[in-house]
């Protein structure tokens, strides 16, 4: 019998489909929402708020990298995501539904982790070295937008990779 070779592509599809079989689950499917809805960006927002009530001055910090930091990832997410054109796994695999729709057409980078994997960069750079912990969460709000079945895994990675960079970038220059 001869074997098929791996791709990535087909990497992609197989953890696609088999993360929307366990979406299934009502446990699953929760906890995957509420994974991708803490990434929505209202806690990039209230987080500086939270932060004053401790210091001012790193809450001011914080707001001014953070926000450069946001700015240069949302313009190189949007070139990124509109340059590929990549379709999201619902448009890819015939018969998938997702359980959510997603905001914007495209599929590549995920916004969401990249901007999940941003925040905590930016937080274990500007305020504390422990809040890299919070890797932890932002590699659940990519797993969780797999599950929800709007992106692939590759998108995840990307977004990740994105964030990640440009967070250690910015914080690079202005700390």
């Amino acid at each position: 019998m001869r074997s098929l070779p791996i791709t990535l592509k087909a990497v992609d599809v197989s953890l696609v489909l088999r993360m929307a079989q366990r979406a299934t689950r009502p446990t699953s499917r929760r906890n995957y929402l509420l994974l991708s809805r803490s990434a929505d960006g209202w806690l990039y927002l209230v987080s500086p708020l939270l932060i004053a009530l401790e210091s001012a001055g790193a809450a001011l910090l914080f707001l001014y990298t953070c926000g450069a930091a946001f700015a240069i990832e949302r313009s190189l997410y949007w070139t990124i995501k509109n340059t590929t054109k990549r379709n999201r796994p619902p448009e890819a695999i015939p018969g998938l539904r997702s359980i959510i729709v997603a905001n914007d057409r495209f599929s590549l980078p995920s916004g969401h982790t990249s901007g999940a994997f941003l925040f905590v960069t930016m937080l274990s750079q500007c305020l504390n070295p422990l809040w890299a912990l919070g890797y932890f969460w932002a590699a659940g709000v990519g797993t969780s937008r797999v599950g929800l079945g709007v992106h692939f895994p590759t998108d995840v990675c990307a977004g990740a990779l994105l964030g990640t960079c440009v967070g250690f970038a910015v914080s690079g220059a202005l700390l």
